[in-house]
C-alpha cells in the first residue's frame, strides 16, 4: 500500500512567484471575459440558443462550424471565473455569485430533516458553461442499459446505447492511454473536451482503492463494458489543470468566429410565437424576449429557437411562454398556448456523506487554500493542491436490484477539508439543532484531513415536480423533489451506507481512517452493536442530511407519448421551430453522473438541427 509522489520543482523567490501568478491570472481572465460580445445585437439570427451550459455550448459551437449559419447565445450569468477553473474548488462555488441559489420545497419528513425548513440546497450554475463550473468534473456516461431502456420502454427512439455512443465519442479527448487501449471501442482521443485520470491523487485514496481491490473488487472503466468495480473517476480537466467545461472547449475556443455571438447577463423571459398557427394548429416559435441591463428586448430566429437552460430554467421559460400543464397555467393567469406536462418527471440523485479523519496527514495532497505557493504550483506548474479533486468510485448492487449488470448504488472516497468558520458550518441547519452541530464540528474546524465517504443510490424511484411560484421570471421555481418518498429509495440508502460503514471499520481501513465519534444531532445510535447494523440510525441519518448530487433531470421528458414534452428529435410537441437540448429531456435518470449525457444531447441535437435544416 505504498504511495510515492513525484517531487515538485523548487519555488523561485516570492516576487517572481507573484509576478508569474499575476500574469497568468490576467491572461485567463481576459480569455474568459472576451466571450461577451462587444458587437451590436442583430434583429435576426438563424438560431438562438438560450443557455451556454453543457449542451448549449456544444450546439452553438457545432452549428457555427458552418460559416453561413449565425447563432446568438443568451446566457443569464457572466463569464467563467478563475476560481471556478480550479478543480479543487468543485464545491466551493455553491452559494457564490455564480450559483442560482435554488432550494427544494420542504421535504419533511422524508428528507432534509436537519436542514433549514427541510429544504435541500440545489446548486445550479449561473455562468457561461453552466453547472459544469460547479460539478465534480466526473466523466461518467451511465450504464448502456439506461439508454436501451430509454429506447425500448420510454419511446425515445434513436437513443439506444449503440445509437448514442458515437455522439459521446464526438466530444471526448481521453488522454489515458491505458483506458483507451483497454476499451478502444468505448473511447475517443479526437474531441475537444479533455478527459483525464487523476495525475497525482491523494495517497490515502490510492491506498483505499488498493485495499478494496485486494478484497476481490475488479478495476472498472466506468464508461466501458461493465460498471461493477472500483477505480478513479476520470474527469474533465485540461492538461493545464483547469476545468474542461464545454463552454471553454466549444465557445471560448471559437470566440473569433464572426457568426457566433454570446451575450452574457441576458435573462430570457419567454419564447415568442407567430400570431397565427399552421394548418395543423401548431404554434411556430419566432424568437425570444430577454432582459439585459434592466431593459427588455426581443430578438428573432430565422430557423429555430433552442432552449438549453437546464432542468430548472428551461421548464420555467416554457411555462412563462404558455407551454405547460393547463391547470397550472390557469393558476398563474397565463394563457395556455400548448397543454404539455412541463415540470413533471423531476428526477435527481441524492447522497449522504459520512465524515472520517485521515490518521496520517502525509497521505493528503489535495486542498483548497489559495496560498501564494499553491497558486504558483497551480498556475505555473499545473500541479499542487488546487489542481485536483480526485475521487475513487465503487459501483455495487443492493439485494433489491435484480439487474446485476445495471448497478443501483455507488460509494465514493475523496478528501474534503473542513471549513475554518464554525458558524458558517452550522448555518444551514435548523436553528434549534445548531448547538448540537457546533459540538459535532467544533473539534474538526479547519482540518485538512477529513475524508468524505459518499453514499449514493443511483436508480431512484421517487419523482418530483417543478412548478412556478409566480409569473416573475426572476422568481425561483418551486422544486418539490420528493426525495426518498419511495420505499425502495430509503431501503437502498440504508443498504449503501451499511456497506460503506462496514467496509470502513475493517482493517486495514481502520489504520487509515477514523469515523467522527459523535452521532449527528437528532439521530440516536442503537444501544448495542456496530453502527452499520443500526438501521434506525442509518435511516435517520439519510433523512436528516440528504444532499443532492446536482443531477436534476427530466422536467421536459422526451418520448412519443402524451406524457412527453419533446419528441425523440428534441422538438417541443405541437410547436414548430422550438427545440429543447439539455438535461430536462431525460426520459428517466441514468445511473451515472448526468453531465456527460448532456454533452451527448448537445452533439446529437446539433446533428439533428443540421439535418432538419438542410445544413
Amino acid at each position: 500500500m505504498e504511495s510515492t509522489l513525484a517531487p515538485l520543482p523548487p519555488l523561485p523567490n516570492l516576487s517572481a512567484q507573484l509576478l508569474a501568478v499575476s500574469i497568468i491570472i490576467l491572461q485567463r481572465t481576459i480569455r474568459h471575459n472576451s466571450i461577451t460580445t462587444t458587437r451590436p445585437i442583430n434583429q435576426n439570427y438563424d438560431f438562438i440558443v438560450v443557455g451556454s451550459g453543457t449542451s448549449g455550448s456544444i450546439v452553438a459551437g457545432r452549428l457555427t462550424e458552418n460559416p453561413n449559419v449565425t447563432v446568438l447565445v443568451l446566457e443569464a450569468g457572466g463569464p467563467q471565473l478563475i476560481t471556478s477553473d480550479a478543480p479543487s474548488h468543485a464545491r466551493q462555488q455553491v452559494g457564490s455569485e455564480i450559483d442560482w441559489g435554488y432550494r427544494t420545497t420542504s421535504q419533511y419528513p422524508n428528507a432534509g430533516n436537519a436542514l433549514n425548513g427541510a429544504q435541500v440546497v440545489i446548486p445550479r450554475g449561473r455562468i457561461v458553461g453552466g453547472s459544469h463550473n460547479m460539478n465534480f468534473m466526473v466523466y461518467s456516461r451511465g450504464n448502456r442499459r439506461d439508454f436501451d431502456n430509454w429506447a425500448n420502454n420510454y419511446g425515445a427512439t434513436g437513443f439506444s446505447y449503440n445509437e448514442v455512443l458515437p455522439y459521446f465519442l464526438r466530444s471526448e479527448n481521453n488522454t489515458d492511454a491505458n483506458i483507451v487501449n483497454a476499451n478502444p471501442a468505448y473511447h475517443s482521443t479526437q474531441g475537444p473536451v479533455v478527459v483525464r485520470t487523476p495525475k497525482n491523487p491523494d495517497p490515502v485514496i490510492t491506498m483505499l482503492k488498493q485495499v478494496v481491490e485486494s478484497w476481490g473488487y475488479p478495476e472498472a472503466d466506468q464508461n466501458g463494458p461493465m460498471q461493477l468495480g472500483i477505480n478513479f473517476f476520470q474527469q474533465t480537466i485540461f492538461l493545464n489543470a483547469t476545468r474542461s467545461t464545454t463552454a471553454s472547449a466549444f465557445l471560448e475556443a471559437n470566440n473569433g468566429r464572426p457568426n457566433l455571438q454570446v451575450l452574457t447577463r441576458a435573462l430570457v423571459r419567454r419564447v415568442l410565437f407567430n400570431s397565427t398557427r399552421d394548418a395543423d394548429g401548431n404554434l411556430t416559435a419566432i424568437g425570444v424576449e430577454y432582459e439585459y441591463n434592466q431593459t427588455v428586448y426581443q430578438v428573432y430566429a430565422n430557423r429555430e429557437v433552442i432552449l438549453s437552460g437546464g432542468s430548472i430554467n428551461t421548464p420555467q421559460i416554457l411555462i412563462l411562454s404558455g407551454i405547460g400543464p393547463r391547470d397550472h397555467l390557469n393558476q398563474l393567469g397565463i394563457q395556455t398556448q400548448v397543454d404539455l406536462p412541463v415540470g413533471y418527471n423531476l428526477k435527481d440523485h441524492v447522497y449522504v456523506q459520512y465524515d472520517f479523519e485521515v490518521l496520517d496527514m502525509n497521505l493528503i495532497t489535495s486542498g483548497i487554500d489559495w496560498t501564494l505557493e499553491n497558486m504558483y504550483r497551480y498556475f505555473v506548474n499545473s500541479a499542487g493542491p488546487l489542481s485536483q479533486f480526485p475521487l475513487v468510485f465503487m459501483y455495487l448492487n443492493t439485494p433489491y436490484n435484480n439487474e446485476t449488470d445495471w448497478p443501483d448504488i455507488q460509494i465514493d472516497f475523496n478528501v474534503d477539508p473542513v471549513g475554518n468558520d464554525l458558524e458558517s458550518l452550522v448555518a444551514g441547519y435548523r436553528p434549534e439543532e445548531r448547538e448540537g452541530w457546533r459540538n459535532y464540528y467544533r473539534d474538526h474546524v479547519g482540518q485538512r484531513n477529513r475524508m468524505g465517504i459518499l453514499c449514493f443510490h443511483y436508480r431512484p424511484h421517487s419523482e418530483g415536480r417543478l412548478t412556478l411560484n409566480s409569473t416573475d421570471p426572476h422568481d425561483a421555481p418551486l422544486l418539490n423533489t420528493r426525495y426518498l418518498t419511495d420505499p425502495y429509495d430509503i431501503a437502498s440508502m440504508v443498504e449503501v451506507t451499511r456497506r460503506a460503514l462496514q467496509m470502513a471499520h475493517q482493517p486495514p481501513f481502520t489504520r487509515l481512517l477514523r469515523l467522527y465519534q459523535q452521532p449527528i444531532p437528532g439521530c440516536t445510535l442503537c444501544s448495542s452493536g456496530p453502527i452499520w447494523q443500526c438501521d434506525s440510525y442509518l435511516e435517520c441519518y439519510a433523512r436528516a442530511v440528504t444532499s443532492t448530487v446536482g443531477h436534476q433531470v427530466g422536467t421536459c421528458k422526451m418520448g412519443n407519448g402524451t406524457d412527453s414534452v419533446v419528441d425523440p428529435r428534441m422538438r417541443v410537441r405541437r410547436v414548430n421551430r422550438l427545440r429543447v437540448v439539455d438535461g430536462s429531456i431525460y426520459p428517466t435518470i441514468t445511473n451515472g453522473n448526468t453531465n456527460v449525457p448532456c454533452m451527448m444531447f448537445g452533439e446529437y441535437g446539433a446533428s439533428m438541427i443540421q439535418q432538419d435544416n438542410g445544413l
